[in-house]
């Protein structure tokens, strides 16, 4: 049995906190919405922007990362990729216009994009037979971000200027990269590493490109449906995509291995984490502007909404964390995601000023309790739904984690451009077009139910076999 030392919790650590100021500088986004729309003068369709194209690099950066860690180290990987979440913050901070800071949060995405599975291959060579707790903790940690970032994103506006969110993070970044290139130890380029599969990537980068294209189109101006420039965008994203398929059938070294997408349990885990990332990121990303439009309330009042919630999810992640043999997989992974509906629904009714025991409820206190139970429900399902991914593909660590990543970060994509497109339908009335978003979220949530079903749960079928052989049995696992 191979058992963590003292410096793979050093190493732990360094990649926590790498892992840890991405989540930071993301989750201050949602709550400067408004204002840099407002600086940069511009609208939420291409304010947007700066969250789906966070998102849809993330998407494609994560399966590459994950290749490149297991053929090519992931210690090279983490390394460049803190180096260029370091540039990219300073460029956020400094962006003249909306574009330039679209631009600055992409290189952000792909570098955290491929923070998550290097700093997963990391932990598991280090961890060994822990590997499983050790990762489930990595759940936790993009939520204690989510408790970060909203609250000091929401101090720095109401005080200072959005541009400082950025900034802040380019000192502990370059603490990070110095640390790690002392620290993290050294692995031998692996034998046989395969060339990384530039065509595949630009190909679906470019159908999501042309696909959102579209409908930011769309939600800045809704007669552009007749425009056939905006149906050219959506063929043309179409046959990118169809493209990018039939090339991957061909590549010595895909982005995505189409088995992967064919095999049942695979496909399964795959449809559970993209309708997982359309419900948590839409939420974590918009509860903010929602706040603000229908309530009425501060940067640093929707910063704070979020911050139980993110407390919550860490909280549960770390107890599902611990927990897993014993509790298996499937339910805690159906658990989170009915309590992360009941959450959306919840927020959807846009209750206001309600009393409790003839006192009456602050609504920064009632949306964020309504809030809090989606971070239980995602903390609860987090570590489950990642290693049973991950159990699917034993041998390639950081290319699953790349994967499940991918999906996730897809459906986020399409959960906050579809939801730009449908609040810009609203015209002035942003608050309902939210609350019908929320409804239309928890319904996609369910969704993801039946799926849990397809997937194996290793976990209990191991706790049942170690239970047997401590009771002098033959274990029978199915």
């Amino acid at each position: 049995m191979t058992l963590p030392n003292r410096r793979s919790y050093i190493v732990f650590g360094i990649i926590s906190v790498g892992f840890l100021t991405s989540s930071i500088s993301n989750t201050m986004v949602a709550v400067a919405l408004p204002k840099m729309m407002e600086d940069l003068e511009t609208n939420l369709a291409w304010a947007g922007w700066t969250l789906t194209g966070y998102q849809l690099a993330q998407s494609v950066s994560m399966p590459l990362a994950g290749k490149l860690s297991d053929d090519w180290g992931a210690r090279r990987v983490f390394l460049w990729a803190t180096a260029l979440f370091t540039v990219g913050s300073f460029l956020c901070g400094f962006a003249p216009n909306i574009f330039v800071l679209i631009f600055a949060r992409v290189l952000q995405s792909i570098a955290g994009g491929a923070l998550l599975p290097a700093a997963t291959s990391i932990a598991s060579d280090g961890f060994g037979e822990r590997r499983a707790t050790a990762i489930g903790l990595f759940t936790a940690i993009y939520p204690l971000g989510g408790v970060i970032g909203p609250n000091i994103g929401g101090f720095v506006i109401d005080h200072f200027s959005w541009r400082w969110m950025f900034y802040g993070g380019v000192p502990v970044s370059a603490l990070t990269l110095l640390a790690g290139l002392a620290l993290i130890p050294r692995s031998e380029r692996l034998e046989g590493g395969k060339p990384v599969d530039v065509v595949g990537a630009g190909l679906f980068a470019g159908s999501m490109v042309a696909i959102l294209s579209a409908m930011t189109a769309w939600g800045d101006d809704a007669q552009s449906m007749r425009n056939p420039l905006t149906w050219l965008l959506v063929i043309a994203g179409v046959i990118a995509l169809v493209v990018f398929l039939r090339h991957e059938k061909r590549s010595p070294a895909p982005v995505i291995e189409l088995k992967l997408l064919t095999d049942r349990p695979l496909l399964a885990s795959n449809f559970y984490n993209f309708l997982f990332g359309v419900s948590i990121f839409t939420l974590s990303s918009f509860v903010p502007y929602y706040a603000t439009v229908a309530y009425g309330m501060s940067a640093g009042e929707g910063g704070a909404v979020l911050a139980p919630r993110s407390a919550a999810m860490v909280i549960a992640s770390t107890v599902s964390s611990v927990l897993l043999i014993r509790w298996g997989y499937r339910m805690p992974m159906i658990l989170g995601l009915v309590l992360n509906s009941v959450s959306l629904f919840l927020v959807s009714q846009g209750f206001h000023d309600l009393s409790l025991l003839g006192l009456q409820v602050p609504n920064v206190v009632l949306l964020s309790s309504i809030v809090m139970l989606a971070g239980l429900g995602q903390g609860v399902c987090g570590p489950p739904a990642n290693n049973a991914s991950l159990d699917l593909v034993p041998g390639q660590i950081a290319a699953a984690v790349g994967l499940r990543g991918m999906f996730r970060a897809t459906g986020g994509v399409f959960g906050m451009a579809a939801t730009i497109l449908v609040v810009s339908q609203f015209g002035p009335q942003k608050a309902e077009g939210m609350q019908t978003v929320f409804l239309a979220l928890g319904l996609i949530g369910l969704v993801a139910v039946p799926a849990v079903f397809a997937i194996p749960d290793t976990a209990r079928q191991r706790f049942v076999a170690t239970r047997e052989r401590r009771r002098g049995a033959t274990p029978v696992v199915h």
